[in-house]
């Protein structure tokens, strides 16, 4: 039998991803209606999202292979992702799809095991494989996609575009900074 709280966390980090991603979504498209003449998208903030956008489709792809192995460093790097903002949105509307479909998978729950592989060192030298989990690599990939919000949260300043106060803040900071605001500290 399931455990039903390890479905429900682990519906709960797909649900949180979703969210992120449409985060990305809604930014690209004040992008594109709101920021100041002269701002080209795929000058900064195209390659950050592409980079998020092909980290999680290594998730799904490892998923969808059964093999269970997640490579990020395989990347596609598919430059109209980067450079045409509607390939973006598409890729995120995929990618949110699929999500939708994967938090309702009973099979898949935090410890689901995966290996990932990745290549470290200076000049990429070395290469490793290390078991991991499905709970570990969705909370690999919300903080992930977090840090690349605070810079590209930047960027959209820089280009007349304010996402709010708690764009590319960590779960943790903005908990933190709520307590503290709470307890008047």
């Amino acid at each position: 039998m399931t455990n039903p709280l390890k479905n429900t966390s682990a519906k709960s980090l797909w649900h949180y991803n979703t969210a992120l991603l449409l985060q990305a979504a809604r930014m690209v498209e004040r992008l594109l209606t709101e920021a100041r003449p002269g701002f080209v998208y795929a000058q900064a903030v195209g390659p950050h999202v592409r980079h998020i956008i092909e980290h999680y489709q290594a998730l799904l792809g490892a998923l969808s292979q059964g093999e269970g192995c997640v490579d990020y460093d395989a990347r596609l790097r598919d430059l109209r992702v980067q450079t045409d903002p509607t390939m973006t949105l598409a890729a995120l509307q995929q990618l949110t799809s699929a999500f939708a479909t994967l938090a309702e998978d009973p099979t898949l729950n935090l410890s689901t095991a995966l290996t990932t592989r990745l290549q470290a060192g200076a000049h990429g030298e070395l290469e490793l494989q290390v078991n991991t989990t499905l709970g570990r690599e969705l909370l690999f990939l919300s903080s992930h996609t977090v840090h690349h919000y605070a810079l590209l949260g930047q960027y959209c300043r820089a280009a007349g575009v304010e996402m709010g106060h708690d764009f590319g803040k960590a779960p943790a900071t903005i908990a933190f900074e709520q307590a503290h605001v709470a307890i008047g500290a």
